[in-house]
């Protein structure tokens, strides 16, 4: 049997399922024709409350956890050392980070170009081992001297430009960071905490946060523009560290401060990746992952009525709640795929999780092109072509709703049709 073969069969084919209808969910949400016509489904709730767009980017988080869980025990079973498994963690960590600057600083080469150079530098890094010794090889030693000369270049650029970075808008916080930074947390957790220290890092993450966001406030001097009182300390944490680098939008839905619940949302799935990765019968699996979901929907329910579910400052209620939607999401894939093992229905969404970051992160940079390309209309007037797309090709005809729907729908299938032409060639591009 071929390598590639023998890999997808010992492979949790339910976890790809459920990873690709979270990122097909992404592209779908965050690339409508106009966004003015959005229903609401497909939109954030305003401030407390959620709705399946809500749901999104904690699946994902959620599907980190339980990832790593397999991933982990991969490579502890071909013999990594803690300390080659933490850099392979803090390069994949770097990277995805830097990935999302990118998104942000597009096209702006003065912003994307240190970043590029130092995912190089990384990527290039690690081809040989040791990642931070000498190559074992000629070509290993100079593939070193590479890496390191575009990690020091990539350092001096940025040093060097360093007031236009000021000088610019380009957001820090983003999802790709948020991503990054859960996953860098959670690994560290994971490989020096056991199943007793990670239920304590949950609750410990989650009732601090409570209690901070219920009992801390900024200066008395602090004025911010954010849609509830309960994000002021968001925002002036925000503004202390990242200035004027942050959302539109306030609070940022992304910033600082409520990382910490995101971390425990990706704990939560690590628990529920060890709990699919145990020796255990598989219907068995099913009706605890049931069991336990249910009780994470009661439970974050019920802190709802205490400290509302609310996504953009990620309370604790809303991780402990779509932890549980998570969960049955996942046992649901996992009964219809892995032990029913219906899974025709099931192929594009293995497509689109098999290589999700690399979708989603040229799906963003197309959407942003499409948006900043623009040309002039026969009377002058410029247009984007994303613009153009919409009116000309959707809502002409299903009105403003429905072709801001359906330019979205043909989005996620156009990226569906090249991720499945890299699927078809066996090419699968890991960050």
């Amino acid at each position: 049997m071929p390598a590639s073969e023998s890999a997808e069969s010992h492979r949790l084919v339910s976890l790809d399922v459920f990873r690709g209808i979270t990122i097909a969910g992404m592209i779908l949400v965050n690339n409508p024709g106009d966004g003015r016509y959005r229903s609401a489904p497909l939109a954030h709730a305003h401030w407390h409350g959620w709705t399946p767009t809500d749901l999104i980017f904690p699946f994902f988080l959620f599907i980190v956890g339980v990832a790593m869980t397999f991933s982990f025990a991969r490579r502890r079973a071909l013999g990594h050392s803690s300390v080659r498994l933490f850099e392979q963690v803090l390069r994949r960590s770097l990277i995805i980070f830097l990935l999302g600057l990118t998104m942000h600083g597009f096209p702006d080469w003065r912003l994307i170009g240190p970043c590029a150079m130092a995912i190089a530098g990384l990527v290039v890094l690690f081809v040989d081992e040791p990642p931070l010794g000498l190559g074992r090889t000629r070509a290993g030693t100079i593939r070193k001297i590479v890496a390191v000369a575009a990690l020091s270049g990539a350092a001096s650029w940025c040093a060097l430009d360093f007031a236009y970075f000021q000088a610019s808008t380009l957001r820090i916080p983003g999802v790709l960071q948020r991503i990054a930074c859960c996953y860098l947390a959670a690994s560290i957790i994971v490989m020096f905490f056991g199943l007793r220290g990670r239920l304590l890092w949950i609750v410990g993450l989650l009732a601090w946060y409570w209690l901070v966001v219920a009992l801390v406030h900024p200066p008395a001097g602090f004025s911010a523009a954010v849609i509830g009182s309960e994000g002021r300390l968001h925002e002036w944490i925000d503004v202390c560290v990242f200035g004027d680098h942050l959302y539109f939008e306030r609070p940022d839905p992304l910033g600082l401060l409520s990382t910490l619940p995101a971390i425990a949302t990706t704990l939560m799935g690590v628990l529920a990746g060890s709990w699919l990765h145990a020796r255990r019968d598989p219907v068995e699996k099913v009706v605890g992952m049931f069991l336990a979901a249910n009780v994470l929907l009661v439970a974050g329910s019920a802190m709802g009525h205490w400290f509302p579910i609310n996504k953009k400052l990620w309370t604790s209620s809303y991780a402990v709640f779509t932890a549980g939607m998570a969960l049955h999401c996942l046992a649901m894939c996992y009964w219809l795929v892995d032990v029913k093992r219906f899974r025709r229905w099931s192929l594009p969404f293995v497509i689109f999780g098999t290589n999700a970051i690399a979708v989603y992160f040229a799906s963003s940079l197309f959407a942003r092109t499409l948006s900043i390309w623009k040309f002039s209309l026969a009377d002058g007037q410029p247009v984007s072509v994303k613009q153009w797309i919409f009116e000309n090709v959707f809502a002409c005809w299903a009105g403003p709703y429905g072709g801001s729907l359906g330019y979205a729908v043909c989005y996620v299938a156009v990226w569906g049709l090249l991720a499945s032409w890299l699927y078809r060639r066996r090419v699968f591009i890991k960050v």
